[in-house]
């Protein structure tokens, strides 16, 4: 069923000035499944006035007040569960067996988290003197800008939104063009959980218009960003002059070192999810392969193999696990990727094409694709794909495995395969990234900390640190001596 939406300015669901729309393709078909408003700048002063009007009221209510809105927004999703799945399957492509079993129970598991966590954050006492009372609080920091990927339409809003109005600030959120219709539809559960108007604004439309507007407006406190690591820098750029906090969750080449003592077998089940889960479009995907040369050849066999049966067709069906790219100029990029790895001299050992079946011929699709052979001068080893595509390499010694995973711009995340858990710590601790899994890939849970490092970005999602991120830290300063004179002003006398 189509969906025409408008967007959520202070309350009320209205169209962009000239009454101008995008269309929202699904990408398993090529088919119109609906559309949004094209906002700009207009939309935008309006959605920040509305914010700005409505901070006051909502950063006064208790944090328990705020936790229990949470709740209810939680319970909406779960009420909406089919829907939302499907309306996110529609518009962005991921089958249906991921969004109804994985991303929109995660969206209200996530609300529920900082629902109870929130409740939780102190201050501190500071131990200056028995003089005063010396101590910190922390405070929202007011409007927020939230601009959210394609990727994980819902997932993505939760993870920033969640975090930033439980702790009091008034949020305008910027979903992707490509697939804007769920983050809408999360704005009517959103409503219909008791937010007041103005505390929750979407809006629709171009980076280039709506995106930067909202990163340029001076009553903007600050913008969470997930995204490519290109556009978080032109976000930095452009923050810069009105000098608001950034946070920025951005690309990722990720490293998946399998050490000569690994599990074959428990490496291989990992690197096909690592690789392959969400067609390859996260930002954590396992990239880049480094395998010990005395189990190359076995890895790679198996890994081939197992990554051949991966279901690929109609995304509503549940039995179908890899979809389309979630748009054509995407899946016309990771193809050119798929080019130069084979001129620059990698072995394909599967995929590299296009699935032509009655299910899949209409769609943006791209087969799981293995090349072998690898090296990390090779440009799609270097070079975030976000799609279906990895490369295979070896190496001979830990030394060179760590040396390998840090050559790279990203550091966002990379997985160590191994059974002695001692030598996967020390080299854990040389890898510069984020988070280093150890016989595991992939996996991020609410209560840890979520971000990278080098070009992947700065600032924390999930867990209790995202918290820090969306308040200020205030210190307070009490006299206790009531006494006029303090012995320090004798340095004026």
């Amino acid at each position: 069923m189509r969906k025409d939406y408008k967007v959520l300015i202070g309350g009320e669901w209205v169209e962009a000035a000239g009454g101008r729309r995008i269309e929202v393709i699904n990408p398993a078909n090529g088919e119109k499944v609906g559309s949004a408003p094209e906002c700009g700048a207009e939309e935008v002063d309006k959605a920040v006035s509305a914010a700005v009007e409505a901070f006051p009221a909502w950063a006064s209510k208790t944090m328990g007040e705020r936790s229990k809105i949470l709740l209810k927004i939680s319970q909406g999703i779960m009420a909406h569960q089919e829907e939302l799945a499907k309306l996110e399957t529609a518009e962005q492509g991921s089958p249906i067996r991921k969004t109804m079993n994985f991303d929109v129970p995660l969206c209200a598991e996530q609300f529920e988290y900082f629902a109870g966590v929130a409740r939780a954050l102190t201050g501190e006492t500071l131990p200056v003197g028995p003089w005063c009372l010396s101590c910190t609080v922390r405070e929202p920091l007011g409007v927020v800008g939230l601009i959210t990927p394609w990727n994980f339409p819902a997932l993505m809003v939760v993870w920033k939104l969640g975090a930033a109005l439980v702790t009091g600030n008034t949020c305008i959120v910027k979903p992707p063009s490509v697939a804007p219709l769920t983050t809408l539809k999360l704005g009517e559960i959103v409503m219909e959980a008791g937010v007041p108007a103005g505390v929750v604004n979407i809006l629709t439309g171009p980076g280039e218009s709506v995106g930067e507007a909202l990163v340029k407006h001076p009553k903007v406190a600050k913008i969470g960003f997930t995204g490519d690591t290109a556009t978080g820098k032109r976000i930095m750029r452009l923050a810069s002059d009105t000098v608001k906090q950034v946070g920025l969750e951005l690309g990722g080449k990720n490293a998946f070192i399998v050490m000569a003592d690994a599990d074959v077998d428990s490496a291989v089940e990992g690197a096909v999810f690592g690789a392959f889960f969400n067609t390859g479009q996260v930002c954590a995907a396992a990239s880049r392969f480094y395998i010990h040369e005395s189990l190359y050849d076995a890895f790679a066999e198996k890994f081939v193999a197992a990554s051949k049966k991966l279901r690929c067709g109609d995304t509503m069906d549940m039995g179908t696990v890899i979809g389309p790219l979630a748009y054509e100029a995407h899946r016309d990029k990771v193809e050119g990727y798929i080019r130069g790895a084979k001129e620059a001299g990698a072995t394909l050992l599967l995929g590299g094409e296009r699935p032509d079946t009655p299910e899949t011929r209409n769609g943006f699709f791209v087969l799981p694709t293995i090349f072998g052979g690898c090296t990390n001068d090779m440009t799609f080893m270097r070079e975030e794909i976000f799609g279906p595509v990895v490369g295979l390499a070896r190496f001979s010694t830990p030394e060179e495995a760590v040396a390998l995973a840090n050559d790279s711009n990203y550091g966002l995340s990379a997985s160590i395969w191994t059974k002695d858990v001692r030598a996967g710590l020390a080299m854990a601790g040389q890898i510069k990234a984020g988070t280093v899994w150890i016989n595991e890939h992939l996996i991020i849970f609410c209560e840890t900390p979520w971000g990278g490092c080098k070009q992947s970005g700065w600032g924390k999602d999930l867990s209790t640190m995202v918290l820090d991120e969306y308040t200020t830290t205030k210190h307070i300063y009490v006299d206790l001596t009531g006494v006029p004179e303090k012995p320090w002003y004798a340095i004026l006398k």
